[in-house]
Parts: structure tokens; sequence; C-alpha cells
């Protein structure tokens, strides 16, 4: 829904661009896709069309310096068109340039005040950069001209969240899903909510989000994280098998049910689910730890070292793999 539910907090006022390339960016690129579109500039350099649409391709490739470049170039041709001027601060927020994002919003409200989207887009990018009380003031404005908005009220209580206040946050939630029933990311907040309070209601909390959304692996999960937490791990094991079938790419669903058969002491199935996760995700040092553990049950003592080292030069701030490195190498 939002891109702050992906993104991590970045610092403030860093650099800006890192070069200065010609527009066109040549159309020796190794990607067909942008190949070919920049193939349709160089036959029709006016349409900033062209420019927006290579510069979202860059946006999803990470590269952030070629995307600004390209959507500046689209802006300098139609200067008007309010979703340039949103890509452009999200390749500045991602490119570490958060100032410029900012202003790159400001601008666009100054030619439009009162577009709802542009000052949503604000009120998330203030969110994302932690000054809450300006997003919520953002959020506000937007409740003034749309009093029915929805996203409106899911995003007052990120901020009522973030800053503790954790009844103002449940009633902004259950507004907006009283409002639109299918925002699943609020259903699953209030139910995270909820069992902070150890209130039961949770659990139909998380079973509103999958109803709003059947698809959706996080809705899924939270609900199988929940049960699991409450004892319930037969019917968790089965919603990580639904999730499995269904995107064999959701790394956490492997875990979980790893986790879940060493509680059950089935060690072989346990074995299976890290077993993938190296193969499906072979950066994920967790996945190498947790199959460590696993050789190691089974007295595989040799490969569960492997494991642990190549946890290790995964990621080597994780204390307790460096303390399984050390144990078994001082049982040799």
């Amino acid at each position: 829904m939002y891109k702050f539910l992906a993104i991590v907090m970045i610092g403030l006022f860093l650099s800006g661009c890192k070069s200065d390339q010609n527009s066109t960016h040549s159309a020796s690129s190794d990607d067909p896709e942008i190949s070919s579109i920049t193939n349709d500039i160089l036959k029709n350099p006016t349409n900033a069309q062209l420019y927006f649409e290579r510069g979202k391709i860059y946006y999803n490739k990470a590269s952030y310096d070629l995307a600004i470049l390209d959507i500046r170039k689209a802006m300098t041709i139609d200067s008007l068109n309010p979703e340039f001027y949103h890509l452009l601060s999200d390749s500045y927020l991602d490119y570490y340039n958060s100032k410029e994002a900012v202003n790159t919003m400001l601008k666009v409200l100054t030619l439009y005040p009162e577009r709802v989207p542009s000052l949503l887009k604000m009120a998330e990018l203030k969110y994302i950069l932690e000054d809450y009380d300006s997003s919520i003031l953002t959020v506000n404005e937007v409740v003034r001209i749309d009093p029915s908005n929805a996203e409106a009220f899911f995003m007052l209580g990120l901020n009522f969240r973030a800053i503790g206040d954790k009844e103002r946050a449940i009633s902004s939630f259950q507004t907006a899903v009283e409002m639109n029933s299918t925002l699943t990311d609020a259903w699953i907040i209030l139910g995270e909510m909820y069992e902070e309070k150890k209130d039961p209601r949770a659990l139909k909390y998380f079973e509103s989000a999958i109803f709003s959304n059947p698809k959706s692996m996080q809705a899924l999960h939270s609900k199988a994280f929940y049960l699991q937490n409450h004892g319930n791990i037969p019917g968790a094991l089965e919603i990580y098998r639904t999730i499995n079938l269904s995107d064999k790419t959701y790394m956490d669903a492997y875990l979980n049910a790893g986790l879940l058969y060493l509680e059950l002491d089935s060690i072989d199935r346990a074995f299976e689910q890290f077993d993938i996760m190296t193969g499906m995700a072979p950066t994920n040092y967790m996945g190498f730890y947790m199959r460590g553990i696993v050789n190691e049950k089974k007295g595989k003592k040799e490969d569960a070292l492997r494991d642990y080292e190549s946890a290790s030069h995964l990621n080597k701030d994780d204390k307790k793999v460096q303390d399984a490195i050390a144990s078994i190498k001082s049982k040799k």
C-alpha cells in the first residue's frame, strides 16, 4: 500500500545526484527493456511520458541516479504532471537525498495545494522521515478536503502508533477499515495491536485481513504467527504449507515452519524446511544457521560447522552464529 512498508528509514539531508549523463542514456544498454524505450526516445525526444516510463524502469531496478535524470528531463517538457513529481520524490528518497525528496513534494503541492494523492504522498514522506507532527497536520488537511478518505485514517493510525498514542491509533485504523474493508495492512496492524493487549479479538482481525485479500502472504503469515504463539502448532503449520504452495519465495514461512518442527522434535521435517531456505535464498544467513542446528542435532558436526561458517560469511554480526562456531570447534 505505502512505500514505507518496505523501506528502511534513511538519513536526512544527504548528497544529491552523482552524475550528469546525456538524457538519452545511449541505446547500448544490455537491458532489452531499457534499450527498447531508449530507441523510442531517440525517435521522439520531446515525449515526456517516454522519459517518465524509462525513469520508472530505472527506479524499479534501483538505478536511482538515472531515474532522477530521466524524470527531471520529463519535467522540463511537462512540468504540470503530478505523477512525475511523485516518482522524482521517491527516487531522491531512495538515493539518500531526503531534502530534495521533500522539496519536490513541496513543488507539486504549490501547483496543486488540495490534490489529495499528493497530500497523502507528502504525509507518507514525513512519516518515513519520522516528522510525525507534520505528517499528522498534512493528513488532517486531507480529512478536511475528503472526510471519507480511508487511506488518510490509515496514515493517521500509523502516526499515532509511532508516537505511542495506541488508543487513537486503533480508532484511526478501525475508521479506515470501516470506510474501506480491503485495507489489508490496517487489519493486520489492528490484529497486532490487539495481540499486544492480549485481547483474543486479535485473531478476528487477522482473519479479516485474509478475507480482505486471500492472496496476501503477509495476512496469512500474521494469522499463522498468532496461532503458533498461542499453542496451535498444527493450525500454524497448515497455513505455512498454504503459503509455500502459493509463494515458494516467502522465506519466513519456511523458517517458522522449521522452528515449529524442531519444537515437535520432527528433525527431518525441520531440516527439509531450512534446506529449502538455503537453496531458495542463498544470501539469507538464517537458513544456513538453522540448518546447522539441525545437522548438529543429527550428529553431523562437520556439516553443521560448514553451515555455521556459511551463516557467518553472510552475517558476521550475529553473536549466536559465532557462539555456535566456537562451541562446535571446542568439541572437536
